[in-house]
């Protein structure tokens, strides 16, 4: 079998899914979205338990984030992909929203990441005039190295 030339891939993903065992979850500002699902991977490492995916080569990625958000009326919820589980270093241009009803919303970015880095969804914030609380049931997280 040859295998000169042939080209090592590099993606990840996570998934949160609205299963009879996977409820929808409030959105809590300074968190990370929930995940309960570690899809297809090579040469990275989805953990569901941290709600990250970790990376072992560097290079540029294409990042994709996506979360399915259950608002009410006057309702929002802001995201980003972030490095840090606490949020304070989210990739530049990395933010997308949610406003006023229920909505998937999300954003695909390309990023430099180094090997060992760990990206995640962080809930940057949630804004809640009303009495019932802004939820999710279904997020996704995925990366695929593009050069290296």
């Amino acid at each position: 079998m040859r295998t000169k030339n042939v080209k090592q891939f590099t993606y990840g993903s996570l998934y949160k899914q609205e299963l009879p065992d996977g409820k929808i979850i409030l959105l809590s500002t300074g968190n990370l979205i929930d995940f309960n699902i570690a899809g297809p991977y090579q040469n990275t490492r989805p953990d569901i338990a941290a709600n990250r995916i970790t990376v072992f080569k560097s290079g540029v990625y294409q990042i994709t984030a996506n979360v399915s958000v259950i608002l009410e009326e006057e309702q929002s919820a802001e995201f980003n992909i972030n490095l840090q589980p606490d949020g304070s270093d989210p990739l530049i241009g990395s933010t997308f929203d949610a406003k006023g009803i229920s909505t998937v919303t999300g954003i695909n970015v390309q990023a430099f990441l180094n090997a060992g880095d760990s990206i995640g969804i962080f809930i940057a914030d949630a804004y809640n005039p009303k009495i019932k609380l802004p939820r999710y049931n279904r997020a996704a997280l995925t990366l695929q190295l593009l050069e290296y």
